[in-house]
């Protein structure tokens, strides 16, 4: 059985475009921490059968909200503060063309990912979409993010279905990857479907994108891990021992997954 790993970073992306950077009310930093820094680096896995990373920052459209989602180009960032200056908003014809433009290449990219696999009979196919969340702001009602999260719209700790709700993974697959995970990671705490149990991304994986191939095996997961252990809130300093450490541990366990 060939076996494959597809990951996602939809907030990888940290800096704005100079095209808009003036009309930002939000300072360099801010900005900064409105992406998810690092995902580029921690989703390096170089056994991956492909990585699509962002090209545009979620300011200039959130590549993992669903295409007609309010908040898909959002006025506030997470601390409430005005992302644009007054009267400097995007307009409905710049909206449209960075939809066109990166949202649409995004998901496009990912589904020629799994037509390129199922030519190359792969399988199976574990796919990740790659985040990270600061613990110096609540997320989803004041819930603090646990270390490591994984997500298939399930129960938390099981993984099992809830009522109607179609999974993107097996609660096998989930399972086996936490067990994997915490292995890699024993002194973290791994979480299922804890804060985030799913995303947008995941949820076009399930929907649109398992049915084109029903000849491969696909399990699609969201991982959130803690921002906080490579970068400190008060004292803006990047730990690059632990960003190895955590780069390095992923990629074991991916890994340890495909040879499993």
């Amino acid at each position: 059985m060939k076996k494959a790993v597809i990951i996602s970073a939809p907030h990888s992306c940290e800096n704005i475009s100079s095209a808009f950077r003036n009309r930002i009310a939000l300072s360099d930093f801010e900005i900064w921490q409105f992406s998810d820094p690092f995902t580029d680096k921690t989703s390096n896995f170089p056994k991956a059968f492909s990585i699509h990373l962002a090209k545009n920052h979620r300011i200039l459209g959130d590549l993992n909200r669903d295409r007609n989602a309010k908040d898909i180009f959002r006025k506030k960032d997470f601390y409430n503060r005005n992302i644009w200056k007054s009267g400097k908003n995007l307009t409905i014809i710049e909206k449209k063309k960075l939809l066109n433009c990166f949202w649409d290449s995004f998901r496009n990219s990912i589904l020629e990912s799994f037509k390129k696999a199922s030519l190359q009979k792969i399988s199976e196919i574990l796919f990740i979409d790659h985040h990270n969340t600061a613990i110096d702001h609540p997320a989803n009602f004041e819930e603090y993010l646990p270390p490591i999260v994984l997500g298939n719209f399930g129960e938390i700790n099981t993984g099992k279905k809830i009522s109607k709700k179609k999974l993107s993974a097996t609660p096998q697959i989930i399972q086996k990857l936490k067990k994997i995970l915490q292995k890699n990671f024993p002194e973290l705490t791994i979480e299922l479907n804890k804060t985030y149990s799913g995303s947008s991304i995941v949820r076009f994986i399930r929907d649109e994108i398992m049915p084109k191939f029903p000849n491969i095996k696909i399990n699609a997961l969201i991982l959130e891990y803690n921002l906080n252990f490579i970068f400190n809130p008060l004292s803006q300093r990047v730990d690059k021992i632990a960003l190895k450490k955590i780069t390095k541990g992923f990629n074991k366990s991916l890994e340890d997954y495909l040879n499993f």
